[in-house]
């Protein structure tokens, strides 16, 4: 924003001899443009600068600094007419109890100043032997003084009248305000960025802290793992593809992070199943059968004991094993009384289990078991989750997908073809 300053003119508006009515149309444009001026500005110190382009110009004042508060000191901010370098006054307690007394602004003219106040106009004099300081007007506010403005002369060498020192404590006053405002503002950016650094370090702290306890989860679930040699690695694969299928599906984060936890203990439980039936090398009998069945009940058993920062962990692992059509166990489940995160489990962790190894058979092909997926869709697995699940497939077997899940766990021996085929048409069935 431009503010022309005519010295000339303004000069002559200040003239006492001009009618009351012209005195106070001048004082208010003067108001009004040195208010404009600070509202208007781009930045803070250009707001000062105009500030005290407008002060010069309303009284006809060729010469000006304005100092403020930093470190215990007041030091120059901007100043007009001045050399560079004027050095800083020192913030002596003197001074501001003078100050605090004085409030307006000071004519150094007067016979009566007080020492403190003669010292600091007397210091900036000795900085700037060509510069006579003939006001200084505090800046203060409510929890002390922020700065100060030292004025020269006039270009006619008259005083002040009453109503022109009126105008000018106005408008210090205003800049007073002005300046306790900016300090406040900047008081606050600098707590918001220290707001800002201690969040970021405790999400870090936090991170680091989520990473210990997914480490000791997944330890845990190494150990159990550790008695059947056929399925280590397992509950890994579960719980990557597990987490793609509930962020696919939009879940909420505190509910991802439980699918998470679930899906790494899913098998905890078989703890307490014998070894001799986990690597049984034949088919399982009905009572061997029945004691695997036992373990979601067991997972339950031990996860609901533990105090998990997120909710229904204990459940998830439970019910990984209920299907749709009722048909699962332990309980029978059927659609929507199966939470959606034991839903999303049920079909990663059959997936993974059809394609690997088992004692008593090879893993099946890729082709074959996405065939048996696409025929238990409705009957046993949630059409929305193998939705999500194909599509990561897709677009993995396709070289579509950045950051594989599924993929890099499959054997490469299949038809890339006639595995995409069976995916489109199952997505189109879906959809």
């Amino acid at each position: 924003m431009a503010i022309s300053v005519n010295p000339g003119k303004v000069a002559h508006s200040c003239d006492k001899r001009l009618p009351a009515g012209r005195r106070e149309a001048f004082k208010l444009k003067a108001l009004r443009d040195f208010t404009l001026c600070m509202g208007r500005s781009r930045d803070f110190d250009e707001s000062l600068h105009l500030a005290l382009m407008v002060i010069l110009g309303t009284y006809s004042i060729a010469k000006g600094a304005l100092f403020l508060e930093e470190d215990g000191e007041f030091r120059v901010r901007v100043s007009r007419g001045l050399p560079p370098g004027i050095p800083p006054i020192d913030k002596s307690a003197d001074l501001v109890a003078a100050l605090r007394r004085t409030r307006r602004p000071v004519s150094l003219g007067r016979t009566t100043i007080n020492g403190a106040i003669r010292k600091a106009a007397s210091d900036v004099e000795r900085a700037v032997p060509t510069f006579t300081v003939e006001f200084l007007c505090p800046l203060g506010a409510r929890n002390g003084y922020l700065g100060i403005l030292v004025l020269g002369p006039t270009f006619s060498g008259e005083p002040m009248t009453v109503r022109q020192r009126e105008t000018l404590s106005v408008m210090t006053s205003f800049l007073s305000t002005h300046i306790s405002n900016q300090r406040v503002i900047a008081d606050i950016s600098r707590l918001n960025d220290v707001l800002r650094f201690q969040m970021e370090e405790n999400e870090r702290l936090i991170d680091g802290m989520r990473e210990i306890y997914i480490d000791t989860i997944r330890a845990l679930a190494t150990a159990i793992e550790a008695k059947d040699p056929y399925t280590r690695g397992h509950s890994e694969r579960v719980a990557k593809i597990s987490v793609s299928i509930a962020k696919g599906l939009d879940l909420p984060e505190g509910e991802v992070e439980a699918i998470h936890i679930a899906s790494i203990l899913h098998d905890v439980g078989k703890i307490g199943t014998a070894k001799n039936i986990l690597n049984k090398p034949s088919a399982l009998t009905p009572e061997e059968i029945g004691e695997v069945r036992k373990h979601p009940r067991t997972s339950f058993e031990i996860l609901s004991k533990i105090r998990f920062p997120y909710p229904n962990v204990a459940l998830l692992a439970r019910d990984h094993h209920e299907l749709l059509d009722g048909s699962g166990y332990p309980a029978g489940k059927r659609e929507h009384q199966i939470p959606i995160g034991s839903r999303i489990i049920a079909l990663a962790d059959a997936f993974d289990a059809m394609v690997s190894d088992r004692p008593y058979r090879d893993g099946l092909s890729l082709v074959a078991t996405l065939t048996e997926i696409r025929s238990c869709i409705y009957r046993h697995y949630d059409p929305n989750v193998a939705r999500v699940f194909l599509r990561y497939l897709r677009n993995e077997i396709s070289g579509e997908s950045p950051v594989p899940v599924i993929f890099p766990e499959l054997r490469r021996g299949y038809s890339r073809v006639e595995a995409l085929d069976i995916i489109v048409r199952t997505l189109r069935d879906l959809n």
